[in-house]
């Protein structure tokens, strides 16, 4: 009996203070939502500073969209344009330009009654060479099931529906170094190579990628049909960015919400890294918001500060969390290649660990080719360095060295159950 009521008050008392949990975080909600609706608003328009917004007017890159245009143009005659490849560093506007190019291109179609379609897909979005196809054939009016067929079956009825059709197409492939990279370069064969197959219909492709090296990567047989013609976009500098933010500022804020030295922040700490627009109008917004939520009548130097480090944060966290599992794996074998205090590791050794990784999750190994690949993307995405040694006549090797920590991929893999499994390894 005594056992019952000291169950009983210790249920009850538990009882009240969950209440008065509940009843505090509720407060707290309404303290934020009541601040939200009564504080200063800063933004006008936020969708002017998302980074799928495309502007009407694109500055400094008025010699990029005339390229573009004049190799695009002789779809208006029904004549197949070149296929294009588009280099550049992250955020110097290649995927903006080619996407208001083809915007524009598309009207004029639509009002001189041209038949053709623009197809755009972001090929690490989609994740797969499944869903890249997939991507094309929804766009042009082809139902093909979300999982279930073979790629070679998905290519075939894009082919043939083009090719009865008639359909003119311009299909962009955005980050296509990433298809290259998890894959092959099979699909581009494929598709550059299918021109016979579709007439009187045709495909041309535009490739975009942020790796300069990425036509190396190609095999022979591709790089003569893909690269018919490239364009190389230079990065920004630290007054263009200015520019651009100004651009940006007085689209998606109210005017005498924010500094000219803020800008001029916001401007200078991308311009000297790496003349990244997209960098650049992230950290403008994200600086926003956090002045917002505090509730300030002016957006400032502080803020951007603020907004730089969380912007630090997020992004080794997200690129961790977005990667495919076998360039978690790889990056994994690059960290357990570099324990007991050396710096770095040989790429070989690098692939010895990752084949141990990959077989310990039940997982084929990849080629030595495929992971390289990968491993230039973890180098591009800041993951890894990867730099060539030459030793003379011994050779030359490469030399990878991670730039996080196990601590760091511990916090970011924690949702992935094979990659915690193998960072347990990777520890002992």
């Amino acid at each position: 009996m005594y056992n019952s009521i000291l169950h009983w008050n210790n249920w009850s008392e538990g009882l009240a203070f969950l209440t008065i949990q509940e009843k505090t975080q509720n407060k707290d909600l309404e303290s934020i939502f009541s601040r939200a609706l009564n504080g200063r608003v800063l933004f006008k328009n936020h969708k002017a500073l998302q980074s799928d917004y495309v502007p009407d007017h694109l500055p400094f890159r008025a010699q990029q969209v005339t390229s573009i245009a004049e190799i695009l143009a002789p779809i208006l005659h029904n004549s197949r344009p070149s296929n294009l490849l588009i280099y550049g560093k992250t955020g110097t506007g290649k995927t903006a330009v080619t996407r208001h190019v083809m915007a524009k291109l598309n009207e004029t179609c639509i009002d001189k009654k041209v038949q053709a379609m623009f197809v755009y897909s972001n090929v690490r979005m989609a994740g797969t060479e499944y869903r890249t196809l997939g991507d094309l054939a929804s766009n042009i009016g082809l139902k093909i099931p979300f999982t279930g067929l073979a790629v070679s079956e998905v290519l075939f009825r894009i082919q043939n529906h083009i090719k009865t059709q008639g359909l003119k197409t311009v299909f962009v492939l955005d980050e296509i170094d990433y298809l290259v990279h998890s894959y092959s370069d099979d699909i581009l064969y494929d598709l550059t190579n299918s021109s016979d197959k579709i007439a009187p219909g045709f495909m041309s492709l535009i490739g975009i990628s942020n790796d300069l090296q990425f036509k190396e990567q190609l095999g022979a047989r591709v790089q003569s049909r893909l690269s018919e013609e490239e364009i190389v976009f230079p990065p920004y500098s630290a007054e263009e960015l200015r520019t651009i933010l100004n651009e940006r500022a007085a689209l998606a804020l109210n005017q005498s919400s924010y500094s000219g030295a803020a800008i001029n922040l916001c401007a200078a700490l991308s311009g000297s890294e790496h003349g990244d627009a997209r960098r650049a109008v992230d950290l403008l917004r994200i600086s926003g918001e956090i002045a917002e939520r505090e509730g300030s009548p002016e957006l400032t130097e502080k803020h951007v500060r603020m907004a730089l480090q969380k912007i630090d944060q997020d992004r080794v966290s997200e690129a961790l969390r977005t990667l495919p599992l076998h360039a978690k794996i790889a990056l994994l074998a690059s960290l357990n290649a570099c324990k007991n205090d050396s710096p770095n590791a040989s790429s070989g050794a690098v692939y010895e660990k990752y084949c141990e990784l990959a077989k310990e999750s039940g997982l084929e190994p990849l080629t030595t080719r495929r992971v390289s690949g990968l491993l230039t993307e973890l180098d591009t995405l800041g993951l890894i360095t990867a730099s060539i040694v030459n030793y003379g006549r011994y050779g030359r090797t490469k030399k990878i060295t991670p730039q996080i920590t196990i601590l760091i991929a511990e916090k970011s893999f924690d949702s992935d159950d094979t990659i915690k499994h193998l960072l347990a390894k990777t520890k002992n």
